[in-house]
């Protein structure tokens, strides 16, 4: 059964913003401030509705987000029965694999949406 929604945490208000141009809708999560913290860090989680063209956007997303160099990110995934789970998606940019294949092999999987290469 594939997840329900996409989500992804740490995000500053404009990085949100600009998910939403990858994705189309994106809800916003205020995130909690830590303990020991003070005042509104501004951090929140964009959650993302799953499908494939929600999935093709968050690949250009953090390919665009990171530029070709490497990165970790986490991506939390919703699933329908309520289960957060969360992954990593890493790339290095030594892989001899594009950062938009690398990508979308780990989001298709996590998701258990098929990818078909943008086509």
């Amino acid at each position: 059964m594939p997840a329900s929604k996409l989500r992804l945490p740490g995000l500053s208000r404009s990085d949100a913003l600009e998910l939403g141009e990858f994705v189309g809708p994106v809800e916003f999560l205020q995130e909690p401030v830590p303990d020991g913290s003070f005042g509104d860090l501004g951090l929140v989680t964009g959650v993302v509705a799953v499908s494939a063209i929600a999935l093709k956007g968050m690949v250009s997303y953090l390919a665009y987000r990171h530029r070709g160099k490497s990165f970790e990110q986490v991506i939390e995934i919703e699933h329908a029965d309520g289960r957060i789970e969360r992954r990593t998606v890493k790339w290095r940019d030594t892989s001899s694999e594009p950062i938009d294949a690398a990508v979308a092999k780990e989001l298709s999987s996590a998701t258990g949406l098929p990818w078909n290469n943008g086509d």
